[in-house]
This record gives structure tokens, C-alpha cells and sequence, in this order.
């Protein structure tokens, strides 16, 4: 997992297959849709965080890009993640 300080930078090392996914929230502005078209044209899939296909209609830009083979994973991680993250911190 990283943090990279150019949104271009990911989605073209994606493209390339030098990463395996891109986990997105709150991502929107030129550099979305710019990597999602190049994702998508290197044969990568881009869904939201139930697995669906992203439309551009989606109201939360919550996304997954990722090769096909590694949607499931990247699915469940983000649903441990978010399920993790209901834990309550005060615990007695």
C-alpha cells in the first residue's frame, strides 16, 4: 500500500502492470478520468466499493482500479477496512 504525491503517476504505473490496484475515496478532477480511460484501455476494470461497474454517475467517488484478477481482493480489503473502521475506539 502507498500514497503517491501524482495521481497520474499511479494510474499509469496501474496501466502499466507495475502495481496491482488503486483504491481511491473522494477522487475527482482531470487526473480520474485521464487514468481511468488509461486503465481501462490497458484491459484494467474501475468499480466502486460494492464491485460495480463506475459509470462517471456514481454519487460517491469511491473506486477500485485494478486488473480483473485482483477485483475480489481488492474488494475484501476495502471491506475489512471499512468494517474495521466501525470498531469502537473505547472499549472498557
Amino acid at each position: 500500500m502507498m500514497r503517491l504525491w501524482a495521481p497520474t503517476l499511479q494510474w499509469c504505473m496501474l496501466a502499466k502492470g507495475d502495481i496491482d490496484g488503486i483504491i481511491l475515496y473522494n477522487s475527482e478532477g482531470d487526473d480520474l478520468y485521464s487514468g481511468i480511460l488509461m486503465v481501462k484501455e490497458a484491459g484494467g476494470i474501475v468499480v466502486d466499493f460494492k464491485g460495480n461497474d463506475f459509470t462517471g454517475m456514481n454519487k460517491e467517488p469511491y473506486l477500485i482500479a485494478c486488473h480483473p484478477d485482483n477485483k475480489n481482493y481488492l474488494l475484501n480489503m476495502v471491506s475489512e477496512g471499512l468494517n474495521l473502521s466501525k470498531v469502537p475506539t473505547d472499549i472498557t
